[in-house]
């Protein structure tokens, strides 16, 4: 039974990039076998001219062999390898145009820069309020308000789940910068073993982290000058919050000051941590033996 031949030619030129006379020269080939140019010429209807540019990119794209001659003669590979071949050449172009695109973002980034931090620098101390939904962007700004802390940042969180790896990852630069992390969070039976072996790296480092299972508000401080509450969105699923940043070095040393009181009030996080890993190693290993 012969294949749809329309419907291959055209997930090869939609889906994997050849031209529609590639397509048509390559399942030509497969079907009717090895071929001269004049014979697929004919049997794929391609146009003279074209026909031998048609059949070298084909060559170069790993989909078909060349037996020289008067006139060469042209195989396809068998497919599953001469595909394997395609997708090789697919990936290496997209690659070489994500690197490209990335230097293009680096260049541009590094020009916005300088104007972008003028403005920030001409902003007044105090009074600015920022609300905003906590989605990709938003992470992004706060991990990067981390890494640009002078001397400290504190956090008091009630999130039943641990931190994205974006802050992970900041919190981890900072330390490596010697500044402190100090943090006041609840720990719960949300977190898998793999999310306390990430957060114990975090530890090492020497990030501070004390353990309070009654907190009733969420908030960073930033070298006690500016401060984000994290607020449910109402009639929203409770993983959907509300940013509100506030630059105001007044309202920081109020919520300081309530974090110190919580700070000495919390329990160290590593027993907890170190009970709670050892639940959740045992309860997957018995998934996996009764898998």
């Amino acid at each position: 039974m012969l294949p749809d031949k329309q419907k291959l030619e055209r997930i090869l030129t939609q889906d994997l990039g050849l031209t529609p006379y590639e397509s048509k020269a390559y399942i030509a080939l497969i079907i009717h076998g090895p071929m001269s140019p004049s014979d697929l010429n004919q049997k794929a209807g391609i146009p003279r001219p074209r026909t031998y540019d048609v059949l070298n990119s084909l060559v170069g794209k790993g989909l078909l062999l060349e037996q020289p001659g008067r006139p060469p003669v042209y195989e396809a590979i068998e497919p599953k390898h001469g595909l394997k071949n395609l997708l090789l050449e697919i990936e290496k172009d997209a690659l070489a145009q994500l690197e490209e695109k990335r230097k293009i973002v680096y260049t541009i980034a590094e020009s916005l820069m300088p104007q972008y931090r003028k403005e920030r620098e001409a902003l007044p101390e105090g009074g600015l309020v920022w609300v905003t939904r906590r989605d990709t962007a938003l992470l992004a700004k706060y991990a990067d308000a981390i890494r640009n802390i002078e001397n400290e940042l504190v956090v008091l969180s009630n999130h039943p789940r641990p931190p994205e790896k974006e802050i992970l990852e900041a919190v981890k630069d900072v330390l490596k910068e010697k500044k402190t992390v100090r943090v006041v969070r609840r720990i719960t039976e949300q977190w898998t073993a793999e999310d306390i072996e990430n957060y114990e790296k975090v530890l090492k480092l020497g990030s501070q982290v004390r353990q309070r299972d009654e907190i009733t508000i969420r908030y960073s401080i930033f070298d006690k000058k500016s401060v984000v509450f994290w607020l449910p969105e109402n009639n929203k699923p409770t993983m959907s919050l509300i940013a509100v940043w506030v630059t105001s070095a007044p309202l920081a040393e109020i919520l300081y000051d309530h974090f110190e009181r919580l700070w000495n009030q919390s329990q160290p996080i590593l027993p907890k941590l170190e009970s709670l890993k050892k639940r959740k190693t045992m309860k997957e290993r018995g998934h996996e033996n009764r898998s």
